[in-house]
Protein backbone atom coordinates (compact mmCIF):
# COMPACT_ATOMS: atom_id res chain seq x y z
CA UNK A 1 0.00 0.00 0.00
CA UNK A 2 1.93 3.33 -1.21
CA UNK A 3 -1.05 6.00 -0.19
CA UNK A 4 -4.53 5.83 1.82
CA UNK A 5 -5.66 7.62 -1.69
CA UNK A 6 -5.50 5.51 -4.93
CA UNK A 7 -5.75 8.25 -6.89
CA UNK A 8 -1.85 8.93 -7.62
CA UNK A 9 -0.94 12.20 -7.01
CA UNK A 10 -0.48 13.98 -10.78
CA UNK A 11 -4.19 13.33 -11.01
CA UNK A 12 -5.48 14.92 -8.15
CA UNK A 13 -3.18 17.47 -8.12
CA UNK A 14 -5.49 20.58 -9.14
CA UNK A 15 -9.07 18.84 -8.47
CA UNK A 16 -10.90 16.93 -6.00
CA UNK A 17 -11.51 13.83 -8.02
CA UNK A 18 -14.91 12.56 -8.15
CA UNK A 19 -15.34 9.55 -10.66
CA UNK A 20 -17.22 7.00 -8.33
CA UNK A 21 -20.25 9.00 -7.05
CA UNK A 22 -22.10 7.02 -4.45
CA UNK A 23 -25.23 5.37 -5.53
CA UNK A 24 -28.52 6.65 -4.59
CA UNK A 25 -30.46 4.47 -2.29
CA UNK A 26 -32.80 2.00 -4.43
CA UNK A 27 -35.03 -0.22 -2.69
CA UNK A 28 -35.31 -2.37 -6.17
CA UNK A 29 -32.07 -3.62 -5.70
CA UNK A 30 -30.75 -7.23 -5.45
CA UNK A 31 -29.05 -7.76 -2.17
CA UNK A 32 -27.15 -10.26 -0.84
CA UNK A 33 -29.73 -11.45 1.08
CA UNK A 34 -31.88 -11.93 -1.92
CA UNK A 35 -29.33 -14.07 -3.57
CA UNK A 36 -28.81 -16.11 -0.56
CA UNK A 37 -32.91 -16.49 -0.51
CA UNK A 38 -32.96 -17.77 -4.27
CA UNK A 39 -30.05 -19.81 -3.52
CA UNK A 40 -28.13 -18.19 -5.81
CA UNK A 41 -25.55 -17.73 -2.97
CA UNK A 42 -24.45 -19.86 -0.36
CA UNK A 43 -21.26 -19.74 1.84
CA UNK A 44 -19.02 -22.17 0.47
CA UNK A 45 -16.75 -23.29 3.75
CA UNK A 46 -13.58 -24.59 1.59
CA UNK A 47 -13.39 -21.19 0.73
CA UNK A 48 -9.62 -20.34 2.15
CA UNK A 49 -9.50 -18.13 5.16
CA UNK A 50 -7.85 -14.77 5.46
CA UNK A 51 -4.48 -15.88 6.44
CA UNK A 52 -4.58 -18.24 3.78
CA UNK A 53 -5.77 -15.66 1.30
CA UNK A 54 -7.22 -15.96 -2.03
CA UNK A 55 -7.01 -13.75 -5.21
CA UNK A 56 -8.55 -14.35 -8.49
CA UNK A 57 -5.30 -13.42 -10.39
CA UNK A 58 -3.09 -16.30 -8.93
CA UNK A 59 -5.80 -18.65 -9.91
CA UNK A 60 -7.42 -17.85 -12.84
CA UNK A 61 -4.69 -15.52 -14.51
CA UNK A 62 -3.95 -11.59 -14.51
CA UNK A 63 -6.08 -8.95 -16.28
CA UNK A 64 -4.03 -6.26 -17.64
CA UNK A 65 -3.71 -2.70 -16.16
CA UNK A 66 -5.04 -0.13 -17.58
CA UNK A 67 -4.66 3.88 -17.35
CA UNK A 68 -7.84 6.01 -17.47
CA UNK A 69 -5.64 8.98 -17.15
CA UNK A 70 -7.20 12.44 -16.95
CA UNK A 71 -10.97 10.79 -17.27
CA UNK A 72 -13.26 9.84 -14.11
CA UNK A 73 -14.07 6.42 -16.39
CA UNK A 74 -13.44 4.12 -13.02
CA UNK A 75 -16.24 3.08 -13.04
CA UNK A 76 -16.15 1.80 -16.68
CA UNK A 77 -12.67 0.77 -15.99
CA UNK A 78 -13.73 -1.02 -12.61
CA UNK A 79 -16.74 -3.43 -14.44
CA UNK A 80 -14.73 -3.79 -17.84
CA UNK A 81 -12.38 -5.50 -15.82
CA UNK A 82 -14.47 -7.59 -13.59
CA UNK A 83 -15.91 -8.78 -16.58
CA UNK A 84 -12.54 -9.68 -17.95
CA UNK A 85 -12.00 -11.81 -14.93
CA UNK A 86 -15.56 -13.30 -15.28
CA UNK A 87 -14.04 -14.05 -18.85
CA UNK A 88 -11.55 -16.30 -17.45
CA UNK A 89 -12.96 -17.89 -15.05
CA UNK A 90 -15.69 -19.21 -17.96
CA UNK A 91 -12.97 -20.13 -20.45
CA UNK A 92 -10.86 -21.86 -17.86
CA UNK A 93 -13.60 -23.99 -16.68
CA UNK A 94 -14.44 -24.57 -20.48
CA UNK A 95 -11.25 -25.98 -21.21
CA UNK A 96 -9.57 -22.86 -22.96
CA UNK A 97 -7.29 -20.93 -20.30
CA UNK A 98 -5.94 -19.05 -22.93
CA UNK A 99 -9.06 -17.66 -24.92
CA UNK A 100 -9.72 -14.86 -22.40
CA UNK A 101 -11.23 -10.95 -23.89
CA UNK A 102 -9.74 -7.71 -23.10
CA UNK A 103 -12.94 -5.51 -22.79
CA UNK A 104 -14.04 -1.87 -23.26
CA UNK A 105 -14.13 0.49 -20.49
CA UNK A 106 -15.68 3.24 -22.89
CA UNK A 107 -18.02 0.83 -24.19
CA UNK A 108 -19.69 1.09 -20.35
CA UNK A 109 -18.50 4.95 -19.20
CA UNK A 110 -19.89 6.22 -22.73
CA UNK A 111 -23.40 5.13 -21.80
CA UNK A 112 -23.35 5.79 -17.72
CA UNK A 113 -21.77 9.09 -17.03
CA UNK A 114 -22.72 11.80 -15.27
CA UNK A 115 -22.80 15.83 -16.51
CA UNK A 116 -20.38 16.69 -14.21
CA UNK A 117 -18.29 13.49 -14.89
CA UNK A 118 -18.23 10.06 -13.15
CA UNK A 119 -20.48 7.78 -13.03
CA UNK A 120 -22.59 5.75 -9.83
CA UNK A 121 -21.66 1.52 -9.92
CA UNK A 122 -24.85 0.57 -9.95
CA UNK A 123 -25.50 1.85 -13.78
CA UNK A 124 -21.98 0.21 -14.64
CA UNK A 125 -23.83 -3.03 -13.07
CA UNK A 126 -26.85 -2.37 -15.26
CA UNK A 127 -24.86 -1.93 -18.30
CA UNK A 128 -22.98 -5.22 -17.70
CA UNK A 129 -26.61 -7.00 -17.22
CA UNK A 130 -28.38 -5.99 -19.24
CA UNK A 131 -25.59 -5.27 -22.36
CA UNK A 132 -22.52 -7.05 -21.48
CA UNK A 133 -18.93 -5.52 -22.91
CA UNK A 134 -17.59 -4.61 -26.15
CA UNK A 135 -14.02 -5.61 -26.94
CA UNK A 136 -11.27 -3.23 -26.70
CA UNK A 137 -10.33 -3.52 -29.81
CA UNK A 138 -13.63 -2.51 -30.93
CA UNK A 139 -14.09 0.41 -28.60
CA UNK A 140 -10.90 1.99 -28.16
CA UNK A 141 -10.42 3.44 -24.55
CA UNK A 142 -7.35 5.58 -25.07
CA UNK A 143 -6.89 8.55 -27.16
CA UNK A 144 -4.30 7.97 -30.04
CA UNK A 145 -3.28 5.41 -27.87
CA UNK A 146 -2.38 7.16 -24.90
CA UNK A 147 -4.77 7.62 -21.52
CA UNK A 148 -7.61 9.17 -22.66
CA UNK A 149 -9.10 12.93 -21.73
CA UNK A 150 -12.68 12.71 -20.36
CA UNK A 151 -14.43 14.26 -23.75
CA UNK A 152 -12.69 11.29 -24.86
CA UNK A 153 -13.67 8.68 -22.77
CA UNK A 154 -17.83 10.09 -22.94
CA UNK A 155 -17.64 9.88 -27.13
CA UNK A 156 -20.49 6.66 -27.73
CA UNK A 157 -20.61 7.89 -31.51
CA UNK A 158 -18.63 4.83 -32.88
CA UNK A 159 -21.03 2.46 -30.60
CA UNK A 160 -23.15 0.57 -33.41
CA UNK A 161 -25.94 -1.44 -32.97
CA UNK A 162 -23.64 -4.60 -34.43
CA UNK A 163 -21.39 -3.67 -31.89
CA UNK A 164 -23.48 -3.90 -29.04
CA UNK A 165 -25.23 -7.16 -30.33
CA UNK A 166 -21.56 -8.68 -30.12
CA UNK A 167 -21.53 -7.51 -26.70
CA UNK A 168 -24.05 -10.04 -25.71
CA UNK A 169 -21.67 -12.73 -25.16
CA UNK A 170 -19.42 -10.62 -22.42
CA UNK A 171 -23.19 -10.14 -20.78
CA UNK A 172 -23.79 -10.89 -16.61
CA UNK A 173 -26.61 -12.56 -15.31
CA UNK A 174 -27.93 -10.39 -12.84
CA UNK A 175 -25.87 -8.16 -10.46
CA UNK A 176 -26.10 -7.95 -6.76
CA UNK A 177 -25.94 -5.21 -4.03
CA UNK A 178 -23.57 -5.92 -0.94
CA UNK A 179 -25.16 -3.66 1.89
CA UNK A 180 -22.68 -3.08 4.66
CA UNK A 181 -21.87 -0.72 7.82
CA UNK A 182 -19.59 2.05 7.19
CA UNK A 183 -17.61 0.52 9.67
CA UNK A 184 -16.89 -2.96 8.60
CA UNK A 185 -18.59 -5.88 10.90
CA UNK A 186 -17.23 -9.72 11.16
CA UNK A 187 -20.44 -10.49 9.37
CA UNK A 188 -19.63 -7.87 6.40
CA UNK A 189 -16.47 -9.50 5.84
CA UNK A 190 -16.98 -12.93 5.71
CA UNK A 191 -19.52 -11.50 2.77
CA UNK A 192 -16.57 -9.98 1.15
CA UNK A 193 -14.58 -13.46 1.42
CA UNK A 194 -16.97 -15.37 0.08
CA UNK A 195 -18.07 -13.03 -2.40
CA UNK A 196 -14.32 -12.86 -3.84
CA UNK A 197 -14.17 -16.38 -3.41
CA UNK A 198 -17.30 -17.46 -5.28
CA UNK A 199 -18.03 -14.63 -7.75
CA UNK A 200 -14.96 -14.11 -9.54
CA UNK A 201 -14.61 -10.54 -7.16
CA UNK A 202 -16.62 -7.15 -6.74
CA UNK A 203 -16.39 -3.55 -7.97
CA UNK A 204 -16.47 -0.80 -5.14
CA UNK A 205 -16.27 2.59 -4.60
CA UNK A 206 -13.43 4.16 -2.14
CA UNK A 207 -12.72 7.55 -2.02
CA UNK A 208 -14.95 8.86 -4.62
CA UNK A 209 -12.69 5.80 -7.10
CA UNK A 210 -14.27 2.66 -8.04
CA UNK A 211 -12.09 -0.40 -8.77
CA UNK A 212 -12.25 -4.13 -9.11
CA UNK A 213 -11.39 -6.09 -6.07
CA UNK A 214 -10.16 -9.99 -6.71
CA UNK A 215 -8.56 -10.90 -3.58
CA UNK A 216 -8.21 -10.95 -0.01
CA UNK A 217 -5.80 -11.80 2.74
CA UNK A 218 -4.20 -10.41 6.36
CA UNK A 219 -2.03 -7.65 6.23
CA UNK A 220 0.26 -7.82 9.27
CA UNK A 221 -2.70 -9.31 11.12
CA UNK A 222 -5.54 -6.68 9.58
CA UNK A 223 -8.05 -8.18 6.84
CA UNK A 224 -7.85 -6.28 3.76
CA UNK A 225 -9.19 -6.39 0.30
CA UNK A 226 -6.89 -6.52 -2.93
CA UNK A 227 -8.17 -3.75 -5.40
CA UNK A 228 -6.47 -3.38 -9.21
CA UNK A 229 -6.50 0.43 -9.66
CA UNK A 230 -6.61 2.16 -13.14
CA UNK A 231 -3.27 4.04 -13.15
CA UNK A 232 -1.05 1.36 -14.97
CA UNK A 233 1.43 -1.25 -13.52
CA UNK A 234 2.69 -0.89 -10.29
CA UNK A 235 -0.61 0.83 -8.87
CA UNK A 236 -2.59 -1.59 -7.32
CA UNK A 237 -4.52 -1.22 -4.27
CA UNK A 238 -4.73 -2.72 -0.50
CA UNK A 239 -7.37 -1.50 1.62
CA UNK A 240 -6.88 -2.76 4.94
CA UNK A 241 -9.22 -3.24 7.82
CA UNK A 242 -9.19 0.27 9.96
CA UNK A 243 -8.95 2.30 6.68
CA UNK A 244 -10.09 5.87 7.62
CA UNK A 245 -11.97 6.05 4.47
CA UNK A 246 -14.73 3.40 3.87
CA UNK A 247 -15.56 1.41 1.06
CA UNK A 248 -18.92 1.69 -0.72
CA UNK A 249 -21.65 0.06 -3.13
CA UNK A 250 -19.78 -3.11 -3.45
CA UNK A 251 -21.62 -5.02 -6.02
CA UNK A 252 -20.94 -8.29 -7.64
CA UNK A 253 -22.13 -10.45 -10.58
CA UNK A 254 -23.72 -13.45 -11.16
CA UNK A 255 -22.24 -14.68 -14.24
CA UNK A 256 -24.42 -15.57 -17.56
CA UNK A 257 -22.74 -18.12 -19.28
CA UNK A 258 -21.15 -17.41 -22.96
CA UNK A 259 -24.26 -19.72 -23.94
CA UNK A 260 -23.86 -21.23 -28.15
CA UNK A 261 -27.49 -20.32 -27.78
CA UNK A 262 -25.99 -16.62 -28.43
CA UNK A 263 -24.75 -17.79 -31.90
CA UNK A 264 -27.53 -19.87 -32.86
CA UNK A 265 -28.79 -19.09 -35.83
CA UNK A 266 -31.88 -20.86 -35.37
CA UNK A 267 -33.17 -18.57 -32.59
CA UNK A 268 -35.23 -15.79 -32.92
CA UNK A 269 -34.12 -12.27 -32.01
CA UNK A 270 -35.45 -9.82 -29.48
CA UNK A 271 -35.29 -6.23 -30.71
CA UNK A 272 -36.40 -3.89 -28.31
CA UNK A 273 -37.01 0.15 -28.68
CA UNK A 274 -34.98 2.33 -26.41
CA UNK A 275 -38.09 4.90 -26.42
CA UNK A 276 -40.52 3.25 -24.56
CA UNK A 277 -37.86 0.07 -23.58
CA UNK A 278 -40.58 -2.30 -25.49
CA UNK A 279 -39.29 -5.49 -26.81
CA UNK A 280 -40.25 -7.47 -29.81
CA UNK A 281 -39.77 -10.47 -31.56
CA UNK A 282 -38.20 -10.50 -35.23
CA UNK A 283 -39.77 -13.46 -36.94
CA UNK A 284 -38.70 -15.49 -39.79
CA UNK A 285 -41.66 -13.04 -42.09
CA UNK A 286 -39.39 -10.22 -40.61
CA UNK A 287 -42.30 -9.15 -38.79
CA UNK A 288 -42.45 -8.12 -35.34
CA UNK A 289 -44.77 -9.37 -32.27
CA UNK A 290 -44.59 -7.26 -29.07
CA UNK A 291 -43.93 -9.30 -26.17
CA UNK A 292 -46.37 -8.60 -23.70
CA UNK A 293 -46.44 -10.67 -21.22
CA UNK A 294 -43.24 -11.84 -19.41
CA UNK A 295 -44.19 -15.53 -18.83
CA UNK A 296 -44.35 -15.74 -22.68
CA UNK A 297 -40.81 -14.34 -22.65
CA UNK A 298 -39.56 -16.80 -19.92
CA UNK A 299 -41.46 -19.72 -21.67
CA UNK A 300 -39.76 -18.93 -24.91
CA UNK A 301 -36.60 -18.55 -23.43
CA UNK A 302 -37.05 -21.86 -21.56
CA UNK A 303 -37.77 -23.73 -24.88
CA UNK A 304 -35.04 -22.74 -26.79
CA UNK A 305 -36.78 -20.37 -28.70
CA UNK A 306 -34.99 -17.08 -28.18
CA UNK A 307 -32.67 -16.00 -25.85
CA UNK A 308 -34.06 -13.29 -23.15
CA UNK A 309 -30.40 -11.83 -22.34
CA UNK A 310 -29.49 -11.26 -25.40
CA UNK A 311 -31.77 -8.25 -26.58
CA UNK A 312 -30.65 -5.78 -29.63
CA UNK A 313 -31.90 -2.23 -28.47
CA UNK A 314 -32.65 -0.04 -30.87
CA UNK A 315 -33.07 3.79 -31.01
CA UNK A 316 -36.00 3.75 -33.67
CA UNK A 317 -37.85 0.66 -35.13
CA UNK A 318 -38.85 2.29 -38.83
CA UNK A 319 -38.88 0.16 -41.79
CA UNK A 320 -39.89 -3.01 -39.45
CA UNK A 321 -43.34 -3.97 -39.04
CA UNK A 322 -45.32 -4.79 -35.99
CA UNK A 323 -48.22 -7.05 -35.96
CA UNK A 324 -50.40 -6.92 -33.35
CA UNK A 325 -51.61 -8.21 -30.35
CA UNK A 326 -49.16 -11.56 -30.22
CA UNK A 327 -49.62 -13.59 -33.07
CA UNK A 328 -48.04 -17.12 -33.99
CA UNK A 329 -44.64 -16.71 -34.45
CA UNK A 330 -43.99 -17.39 -38.45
Amino acid sequence: MKSLNPIPWRYRLFKRYNGCVPNIVDARDIELSDALGSGAYVPDPSAPSWEQGFDNEIKWGKVKRENQGNSLSCVGQGWSKYLEMMDKIEQSKDGHPDQFADLSARFVYSQIYLQDGGAYIRDGADIAVKQGCAKESIVLSYENGYPPSESFMRNKDDITDQIKQDAFIYQAKQYVYLDTSNTLTNADWESIRQVIYQFGGFVSGYNRHCMYASGYKLINGNRSIHFINSYGENNDHEWIEGNQYPIYDITFLIDNPNSPNQNNNNMLKIVGNRMDQKQYVLGADGKLRHIFNPTILEDLHAAGVLDKNAVEWRDHLEGLEIVKPWAVIA
